[in-house]
């Protein structure tokens, strides 16, 4: 059953390795590609001509998974486009060599990187979460910042994607004076933050420097130098002179430390002539609270790192498995998953046509949101099955949530965990947020629903629909009487799209039952019996979500290893290169080994070459 859904959905890309590439694969490309994605014209926005070295294999490994599995098929080049194709022979040459390529990347047979992240501004979360620890503060100070983008394996914590905008700068200053604000306004956390007082004769500098040095050392997360401790003094000492109490003059060096680049950037130090180096302690414990956390070490992480001990692989798992267990690490469900599955953008992008959709109330949404984030904070906080993910026989709704879904005996606003008893649902395909969030104001998707387990669960995205694929109707009411499905057929008919929603349109058919807010249905929008029958290359059919669910859990390679890239970019931080590759599979053992339990796989990243070490290179 692997194997035929592999066929169907087209495979999972796999590392390229160039050892005979430019010598027998390129002139074939230039024979028989050049032509029609070449430097003249490039179909389909898709160029080869490009590909023609060792390190250029490296970096389009992916893409060039997706070329074999073309030329294999048959599908490229196509009898009409070139002036000569190429033979049985010349096909298995590409095929071969480039899965050779596949097989030497996947192995770890080339030079290895521990890679080199850029440097990172704290995104919006993060800063959040950082001020929150920092100072006690129960408000979102960087609410009002601009959105962050999304970068790397799609996620916001990518430095290459952190822009500073002139504005953000801006926002800093106006966020660092309403957190002093808000610390002032307390009489008891003013009291925590200036926790020391000068006693008998004590110079109030003396009394201000071990204040200073407590929260700028957590805020850098670093050991300060004398020079950082001098510039927040001097202010503090101003302040003084102008007549300011010894409370009130800390306003300006608390304010000064909220703006200043050790406390808004994640600085790594580099080390002169040297390749490749182990980040040192303070770094390490930077790395993995903001992995686990998306915020600052804790005192513990910080004193372990002052004493060196964090680099002992037993305490750092130790430290790993306490801090997996902080309520803090539901930022995994949070930011990592709802990032990857797309849960998150049910929080503000996601708008169900009111008119057509009067039950879906703002309490609904959340409620919605909240059962994705539970479910997957679960599975991490009991070390469950990552596989829970694609099928499981309970979920976390409420009373309003219960009910959408035609569920009994759940009363009161609060999220609890319930057994399922309907097979369609359980995984994160049978939830409401998920079949929201891939579905139009007025209508279900399929496309966007197939897309989405092509690309989000399995990792194989299909490409992008060409400048004339038109669109398809906003809304599923048809007035000539016809279903949406046949509405659809007659898109597909386009040639230039044929191809594509083979692949894509069965997979969302098969979750059709499910209405544009998740709710089951046997009918749809024109009073037609949902048609929700399925058919993928490979003679596979199919005709339910519990199908589609056997289907992908029986065949569950292709999930687990998109996983352990999703999880390893998040974790970096940085966008995953063909040296990445190799960890991938370790991790993707790890699972195999450990029952596809999660833990042991964040164990296995934190001790990984790329979350422990850094590159002088890209």
């Amino acid at each position: 059953m692997f194997y035929r859904l592999i066929i169907a959905v087209a495979t999972l890309a796999l590392p390229a390795y160039a050892d005979a590439f430019s010598d027998k694969v390129v002139p074939l490309l230039d024979a028989h590609c050049y032509q029609c994605h070449g430097a003249r014209k490039q179909k389909g926005g898709i160029e080869l001509h490009q590909i023609k070295t060792i390190e250029d294999a490296y970096r389009s490994h992916r893409f060039l998974k997706n070329v074999a599995d073309q030329i294999r098929s048959g599908d490229m080049p196509p009898e009409d486009d070139v002036d000569v194709l190429p033979t049985a022979e010349e096909r298995a040459t590409m095929v071969g060599e480039i899965e050779k390529l596949m097989a030497q990347l996947k192995q770890g047979d080339f030079p290895r990187k521990a890679g080199r992240p850029t440097v990172r501004r704290l995104n919006r979360n993060e800063y959040n979460n950082t001020v929150r620890d920092l100072f006690g503060i129960s408000f979102l100070p960087g609410q009002e910042f601009p959105a962050d983008g999304a970068g790397g394996e799609g996620f916001d914590n990518v430095g290459d994607s952190l822009f500073i905008p002139p504005v953000l700068m801006e926002k800093y200053v106006q966020a660092s004076r309403k957190v002093v604000d808000a610390i002032y306004a307390q009489p008891a956390m003013l009291k925590r933050v200036v926790f020391r007082r000068p006693v008998e004769k004590e110079e109030p500098l003396v009394a201000a420097r071990v204040v200073l040095v407590s929260h700028a050392s957590l805020a850098f997360r670093r050991r300060l130098t004398e020079q950082d401790v001098a510039a927040l003094l001097r202010l503090f000492e101003l302040a003084l002179k102008r007549g300011e109490s010894y409370e009130n003059a800390f306003r300006a060096p608390l304010r000064a430390l909220l703006i200043h680049p050790s406390f808004l950037f994640r600085w790594e130090n580099d080390q002169p002539g040297q390749g490749e180096w182990k980040v040192d302690s303070f770094e390490l414990a930077t790395r993995l609270s903001y992995f686990l956390w998306a915020s600052m070490p804790d005192r513990t992480l910080f004193q372990l790192a002052d004493q060196g001990k964090l680099a002992d692989p037993a305490v750092l798992q130790q430290q790993v498995l306490r801090m997996l267990d902080d309520p803090r690490a539901d930022t995994l469900a949070r930011y990592f998953a709802g990032q990857w599955l797309g849960f998150d953008e049910l929080r503000e992008s996601v708008n169900p046509d009111a008119k057509r959709f009067p039950m879906f109330t703002e309490s609904l949404r959340v409620a919605m949101y909240r059962e994705s984030v539970e479910f997957f904070h679960h599975i991490q906080h009991q070390n469950r099955p990552v596989t829970d993910l694609l099928d499981s026989n309970y979920t976390f709704v409420n009373e309003e949530l219960a009910r959408h879904y035609g569920m009994s005996g759940v009363t009161g606003p609060q999220m609890r965990m319930v057994s399922i008893t309907d097979p369609q649902r359980g995984g994160v395909i049978g939830q409401a947020s998920i079949l929201t969030a891939t579905s139009l104001p007025l209508r279900t998707s399929p496309v966007k629903r197939g897309k989405w387990i092509l690309d989000t669960i399995l990792g194989t995205p299909p490409p992008p629909p060409p400048p004339d694929a038109g669109e398809l109707p906003a809304d599923d009411k048809s007035t000539a009487g016809l279903s949406f499905r046949q509405q659809l057929e007659l898109h597909r008919q386009k040639p230039n799209c044929a191809g594509c929603h083979e692949k894509i349109d069965p997979l969302g058919f098969g979750l059709e039952n499910f209405d544009a807010i998740g709710r089951w249905r046997t009918q749809d929008a024109n009073g037609k019996k949902v048609d929700s029958l399925s058919a993928l290359p490979g003679d596979i059919v199919f005709s339910s979500p519990v199908e589609l669910k056997k289907l992908l859990v029986e065949s569950n390679e292709l999930f687990c290893k998109n996983f352990c890239r999703k999880l390893l970019g998040y974790a970096l931080g940085r966008p995953l290169e063909y040296y990445d590759e190799p960890v991938i599979e370790d991790l993707y053992q790890t699972l195999v080994k450990n029952e596809f339990r999660v833990r042991p796989v964040i164990l296995a990243i934190v001790a990984s070459r790329p979350f422990q070490f850094r590159s002088a290179e890209r």
